[in-house]
């Protein structure tokens, strides 16, 4: 309970410092209310849903939810000139969600292929996120000394972070039971606190 409450009571403020602009700011609080509210369904879903007992299978789905705010986010905070198209993802986030909830309640050839295209369309979303990583690392002079000391330092740990947890999460939801669902949430905490402290550092979280 601890990881997606902190993770609720973070998005709430970083929604409020951004003054609900679509601000990089936003974005933060956007990608962590999503990443606590997975955490929250794949907790309590199978502690009181005995369907879950069926569909435990699909539980590492949840995880690549996060990718199209990942992406949100990352653009944000690295692409800033450029106008984000809020309209067109907002669509396809729609899509995606509508996806996972008919993958975990319909069965056969049709789930099959709605899983396909799940997967394929939130896999997209990640590598255009680490995408704008590499380009970023990839600029003239962005060296290890000044990582250190940019604001990117953040997104770029909080990707790698997510990447990690994405493909441990995958695995771990694949061999583990039902039974021992809170497990995999763990490693999340590392996301979340590592943004809580950065706020108790006294972070400026101005964008």
């Amino acid at each position: 309970m601890i990881i997606p409450l902190h993770g609720i009571f973070l998005s709430l403020f970083f929604f409020t410092r951004s003054g609900w602009n679509l601000t990089p700011t936003f974005f933060l609080g956007l990608l962590l209310f999503i990443y606590s509210s997975i955490t929250l369904f794949q907790v309590f879903y199978p502690l009181y849903n005995f369907i879950a007992l069926q569909v435990s299978r699909y539980y590492f789905l949840c995880e690549l939810l996060i990718s199209p705010f990942l992406f949100l986010y990352n653009s944000a905070m690295i692409q800033r000139s450029v106008p984000i198209r809020k309209y067109s993802h907002l669509l396809i986030i729609s899509i995606v969600f509508l996806l996972f909830l008919l993958t975990v309640t319909i069965r056969g050839p049709v789930s099959i292929i709605m899983i396909v295209v799940f997967i394929l369309i939130n896999t997209l979303y990640l590598a255009g996120s680490f995408r704008l990583i590499m380009e970023l690392i990839g600029e003239t002079g962005f060296g290890w000394k000044h990582l250190r000391n940019s604001e990117y330092f953040v997104i770029i740990f909080i990707n790698l972070c997510i990447a990690v947890i994405v493909m441990l999460n995958t695995f771990l939801y694949l061999i583990i039971s039902v039974n021992s669902i809170c497990l995999p949430q763990i490693p999340k905490a590392l996301v979340i606190y590592y943004i809580y402290c950065r706020i108790l550092k006294g972070a400026g979280f101005n964008n």
